[in-house]
């Protein structure tokens, strides 16, 4: 695992000293050594986080010729059976490393070798022959890619941070992402908050040369979503985890567990334990958490599998502390209040594992979120739509979020409403007490619903649940938990990995009727009835909790000074853009417990510190 950067059509002096300050930034993601390649008009660098051949795998890499050269950040867990083949044809390698074989591929199969590989990789390759440069990014999006085209040079990294260290990158805001962040609670890709910076888009390739600059999408995946012989998929999908664990075991240095109390990382404990004579299992807590602290129950796992354990619960006061910091992490606002806990986890296992496995990946695809509930229950209670309407006004009712939200997803008859019903974290009305009208005469009738549709109209022939499944696989689950996960591990200098995304496992999974995994009112059926091979009952179909922090309260307390001196500081992005008056009524609403706004307050303080962090501070 490591930080990648590069400059394309800059001068070979201006280009290196970019990339070598680029790469400085990237420390934390390659603490076990640098390496760097320069050329008439393409500079390279990298850092390096061992993890495969510790002793032999430095980058860059190159072919026998030395005219392809690779820099890479990721694993690639296919690479001993692609090694082989590779053998067979007259290559000579020159490390064990994963990485060694995509020179040798780019040789045999030039751009479509990216089908060949399974694994998680942002890879930057130039052809020195073809003077071109390819950047490619796996499917589901788990290692970041940014670029940016300014003048005539083009720069890339695997940080934001890192791709500012280029003078001459504007940093104007894109409003449309704004916009769209206040829609999702996250900046679909290829937006950035910046108009001058993109994120390479899961799935893709971007090649760039004298023709100028072409991205494609190399996979969208085979989401039929058909089968429905329920007993052979047990059985399948059993077979298909468990290969896709032990793949991804694939370490020359210790591993671990990032462990909650549910039964996706505890069957992937469960696995671990069955092939490696040592486990090592890491959890976090909040201190006011109550029933949410999943530290009791982590340990209950723990123990059931006899891991080396360890844990730590976090209080309030350190989590405040260290919130406006964690943006610096993740570089970009963030919506979900739990983002900082995979930073805590990941610096607990640092003196022990550089690379763990997770449980991320298990919910989007399989059903697991109380949407996918009720995208299912939506069809049946269609014709009690009048008592639903009725319900929605009812005072419990509008304080809870969430239950807003699946009320609105049963009312809502067309496909993309109801996704969008779902998804929405302000509505039309929402933004138009929000917004001032120059912010909304910059959107220009932006329409975020375009960012779903893409994806939803792939799988029209789907079921409203198997659309939403689709979408949440390849919209969500790439640009917040993905993202979030990898900087906040990353800015530990520990490698997070996501068997449950492994690329077999996703293609079975896909495979099936969402009625396999969203059964009766079970979500995550045909998952949960697999992992009983694995995991007692009460493990398997216990209440999942996730990392709950009491954001709530604290937003009315011990956060609120924060969220003031932010949120209304006169020269703050929120009073540029969002009207002083509404930004009050907001904050006072949830002070006094008349609605739960946890959510839209938090995305409003995200983005606040974030504009403050990249943007003004760079004033």
């Amino acid at each position: 695992m490591c930080g990648i950067a590069g400059v394309y059509g800059a001068d070979r002096a201006d280009g290196s000293t970019c990339v070598r300050a680029m790469v400085s930034q990237l420390v934390h993601r390659g603490p076990d050594g640098e390496g760097f390649f320069s050329d008439d008009n393409m500079c390279l660098g990298m850092t390096r986080l061992a993890i495969i051949d510790p002793e032999h795998g430095q980058q860059p890499l190159y072919n026998e010729r030395r005219d392809v050269v690779v820099v890479f950040n990721g694993e690639i867990y296919n690479h001993q059976e692609l090694r082989v083949w590779l053998k067979a044809r007259g290559h000579r390698l020159e490390s064990g490393s994963d990485g060694a074989i995509v020179p040798h591929l780019y040789e045999e199969l030039g751009e479509a070798l990216v089908d060949r590989l399974n694994g998680i990789f942002a890879i930057a390759l130039w052809d020195r022959g073809h003077r071109s440069l390819h950047l490619f990014r796996d499917r589901f999006g788990v290692k970041p890619l940014y670029w940016s085209q300014a003048r005539k040079h083009l720069t890339f990294a695997s940080e934001l941070k890192a791709l500012l260290c280029d003078p001459e990158i504007p940093r104007d805001l894109d409003e449309v992402a704004i916009d769209q962040f206040l829609t999702f609670r996250f900046i679909p890709s290829p937006r950035t908050m910046l108009k001058s910076v993109q994120k390479l888009s899961p799935g893709s390739v971007l090649t760039v040369d004298s023709d100028g600059v072409r991205e494609r999408r190399y996979w969208r995946g085979g989401a039929r979503g058909h089968r429905r012989d329920r007993r052979m998929l047990i059985e399948e999908y059993r077979e298909a985890f468990e290969r896709a664990v032990v793949r991804q075991m694939m370490s020359d240095r210790p591993i671990g567990v990032m462990l909650s109390g549910g039964v996706d990382s505890g069957a992937i404990t469960a696995v671990l334990a069955a092939y490696s004579p040592q486990v090592r299992t890491f959890t976090i807590g909040f201190a006011e958490g109550g029933d949410t602290n999943e530290v009791p129950l982590a340990e209950e796992t723990a123990r059931l599998f006899a891991t080396d354990h360890y844990s730590m619960v976090i209080g309030h006061r350190d989590y405040l502390a260290r919130l406006p910091e964690s943006l610096l992490m993740v570089e970009e606002p963030v919506g979900t209040t739990s983002a900082l806990a995979l930073n805590y986890v990941a610096e607990l296992m640092r003196p022990y594992v550089p690379v763990a496995l997770c449980g991320q990946g298990a919910d989007e695809p399989l059903g697991g979120y109380r949407r996918h509930l009720g995208v299912k229950l939506a069809d049946l209670l269609r014709a009690l739509e009048p008592a639903v309407r009725l319900a929605a006004k009812l005072p419990a009712v509008r304080s809870d979020v969430r239950v807003q939200r699946e009320l609105a997803t049963i009312a809502v008859k067309e496909p993309l409403d109801r996704l969008m019903a779902a998804y929405r974290l302000l509505g039309d009305d929402d933004k138009r007490r929000l917004y001032r009208p120059a912010f909304n005469r910059t959107l220009n009738g932006a329409a975020p619903q375009d960012c779903v549709e893409r994806f939803r109209r792939e799988v029209a022939d789907l079921d409203p649940l198997g659309q939403m499944l689709y979408v949440d696989t390849r919209l969500w689950l790439p640009d917040e938990l993905l993202l979030i996960a990898d900087k906040m591990s990353m800015a530990a200098s520990v490698e997070l990995r996501v068997p449950f995304l492994d690329q077999d496992l996703v293609a079975l999974v896909e495979s099936m009727h969402s009625s396999q995994k969203v059964r009766g009112l079970s979500r995550k059926s045909i998952h949960k009835r697999a992992m009983l091979k694995w995991l007692p009952a009460r493990i398997v179909y216990r209440r999942e909790r996730g990392w709950a922090t009491p954001m709530a309260r604290w937003l009315r307390h011990e956060l609120r000074p924060l969220l003031v001196d932010v949120v209304l500081d006169p020269g703050g992005l929120c009073r540029r853009l969002f009207e002083e008056q509404e930004l009050r009524r907001l904050i006072e609403t949830h002070g006094r417990e008349e609605a739960d706004l946890t959510r839209q307050l938090f995305c409003l303080l995200s983005l606040g510190l974030w504009e403050r962090a990249f943007v003004r501070s760079s004033g």
